[in-house]
């Protein structure tokens, strides 16, 4: 092993310990050096870590990296688990043709059986459907998958490391559940080809490692600052923390180390816990304590000095984490603590069943002369268990024609369950009242503009009301044309009163109307929650916001999320009571431009 991976200090150093840590954890040789790493912990503690959720797109950096890992295990390749496999396939079930040679049911081992003991890729892991994310959270946790179906039960050891490619975007990202049990977590996403570095590590590093593993110790001090850390971060799960302790021991034993040091509890700290910050630490400082009133002293001299003590393990740790903040975290956590719920579907749409059109998502045991396509090979397998059973039968009834073959009845017939995805329907409900409405309309169609460009890839739609004067205006129904769009926002008009309950009202009767076609909808509100119209039309600041919030009730009641941004200059209480009374979420904006609006929005809708 090269000795870049200490950061320039040597195990004999006396001043080892002494190095600060701001120094050590903010400052790599490389930017692979982490890339690096995350590859050895993988081979070196794998199985007790659960993984890596790897966020990477697809190209050369993440396939030699991949390769790193190989080489790293020792292991002759790497099984991928694709997003779309059976249940059947993963788990294992019936082999048909033994079962059906034998006449009893036969098990057949699945792909996470296959691959007990061995790293396994789950690709495009951000898009995994709910069952497979539940089937491999089993295996990592318990080891082991439990069989009772197709006549058979069984259980299988699954004691897998999992490496879960992740190529969604900053608002996709892998189920929660799985990530959480998945110690480590790299990001690649800005590495070129240009920064993959030599290699750090050979296999044989990893198997000298092996043996020592068990003889690291950590102190105190350091279990307490990870802890401590985690909590600064936000981070709720334990699992985050014991998987830290448990990298930061490998990552001395790697280094042929037999006492966890600070240079080690930072790179813990930068693998395991840095990427799952949800809040900002608190650093205010505490006020200093009021001096307490002394005795008189005839000498001063004679009390001794006191030492300068240093400060504690925690804050220095700390200290070092505000430097290790990525850019754009303050911004990232404001938008995913206003999303209003975690849901697999994302901006594409709810997912609703349907016969014959859609994506196939299992079996079902059904009536086929009602509608839905026969699974041949769901049904066989039902079939194939009682055959035997069912020439005997047969066979004892002289009254019956000669025995066949294979025997399907009605109680074996399987149908396929097919999801589709609902087409989403975002609508802005923009104020374009007062002095500050042409600014608030240009981010408005900066952003329409934004999510039309993606409407080809998630199937959304887009419709823009806006409301000044007297009224609200549809001024663009639902619509996929950036053409379209653009020209209806050209003319868009501005200045005027503000009839807020008037715009709720159109909203409402919008939402109606898409949930009648069947078409998810949220809808996003620019405003600063000055409502001064009322229902009326006659203009009464007491009255129009009066009115606005109890339109505001009714529409809360619709099938629809709500997303209040404040464009105010200052922020006031009223734009935060519209949106709790939408029960909907809010977002203080007030200089918000076209890509900050849209990724907002995207972030609060999934």
């Amino acid at each position: 092993m090269n000795p870049a991976p200490t950061s320039g200090l040597n195990a004999s150093s006396p001043n080892c310990s002494k190095i600060p840590l701001k120094m050590v954890a903010t400052e790599t040789d490389s930017p692979w050096a982490d890339a690096e790493w995350t590859a050895a912990l993988l081979s070196l503690i794998g199985p007790e870590l659960g993984g890596v959720h790897l966020r990477a797109p697809p190209g050369p950096v993440r396939d030699y990296w991949l390769d790193r890992v190989r080489q790293l295990s020792a292991q002759p390749y790497l099984r991928k688990i694709p997003a779309n496999i059976p249940e059947g396939r993963l788990l294992g079930g019936i082999d048909l043709g033994a079962t059906l040679q034998h006449g009893k049911p036969v098990a057949e081992t699945g792909m996470l059986g296959e691959c007990n003991g061995k790293l396994v890729i789950a690709a495009m892991a951000e898009r995994l459907p709910r069952n497979t994310v539940h089937h491999l959270c089993t295996a990592l946790d318990d080891g082991v998958i439990a069989i009772a179906r197709d006549g058979i039960e069984a259980k299988t050891s699954a004691r897998i490391t999992l490496i879960a490619t992740d190529e969604g975007t900053e608002e996709e990202s892998a189920h929660a559940a799985l990530t959480d049990r998945l110690g480590l977590a790299l990001d690649m996403t800005t590495l070129g080809i240009h920064d993959v570095d030599d290699e750090w590590f050979k296999r044989r590093d990893v198997e000298r490692a092996q043996p020592g593993l068990d003889s690291v110790s950590i102190h105190d001090e350091h279990l307490s600052a990870l802890a401590s850390l985690s909590l600064s971060l936000g981070i709720d799960s334990p699992r985050s923390t014991l998987a830290a302790v448990k990298v930061a021991r490998a990552s001395a034993a790697l280094r042929q180390h037999h006492t966890v040091e600070e240079e080690d509890v930072a790179r813990a700290f930068r693998l395991c816990l840095l990427p799952r910050a949800r809040q900002l630490p608190d650093m205010t400082e505490p006020p200093p304590p009021e001096p307490e009133n002394e005795p008189d002293q005839t000498d001063e001299a004679d009390t001794p000095p006191v030492a300068e003590q240093p400060p504690p393990e925690e804050e220095r740790l700390l200290e070092a984490a505000l430097a290790q903040l990525p850019e754009g975290l303050l911004e990232q956590l404001q938008t995913r603590a206003a999303r209003l719920r975690q849901s697999s579907t994302g901006s594409a749409g709810a997912q609703h069943r349907h016969q014959n059109r859609g994506r196939p998502t299992g079996v079902f045991r059904g009536d086929y002369r009602r509608g839905g396509r026969v699974n041949i090979l769901a049904t066989l397998r039902a079939a194939a268990p009682w055959q035997l059973f069912r020439r005997r039968e047969q066979s004892e009834n002289p009254n019956q024609e000669m025995p066949r073959q294979l025997q399907i009845r009605r109680d074996d017939i399987h149908l396929t369950r097919f999801q589709q995805r609902r087409e989403t329907l975002t609508l802005f409900v923009v104020d374009a009242s007062g002095s500050a409405a042409l600014q608030r309309l240009a981010e408005a169609k900066g952003a329409v503009e934004l999510l039309l460009a993606d409407c080809y890839v998630r199937r959304d739609q887009v419709a823009l009301i806006a409301f000044r004067d007297e009224a609200a205006e549809l001024l663009l129904p639902p619509t996929r044309s950036l053409v379209r769009a653009k020209k209806a926002l050209a003319a868009l008009p501005g200045g005027g009163a503000t009839p807020m309950a008037a715009a709720l009202d159109l909203t409402r009767e919008m939402v109606e109307r898409a949930s009648k076609q069947g078409t998810t909808m949220q809808y996003v509100v620019l405003t600063d929650g000055a409502a001064n119209v009322a229902r009326d039309g006659t203009r009464n600041r007491e009255a129009g916001t009066q009115d606005a919030l109890t339109a505001a009730r009714v529409l809360a009641a619709s099938p629809a999320n709500a997303l209040v941004i404040d464009t105010a200059q200052r922020p006031q209480p009223r734009a935060q009571e519209l949106a709790d009374a939408l029960h909907g979420a809010y977002i203080a904006l007030p200089k918000a431009d076209a890509h900050t609006l849209n990724r907002a929005i995207r972030a609060a809708s999934t």
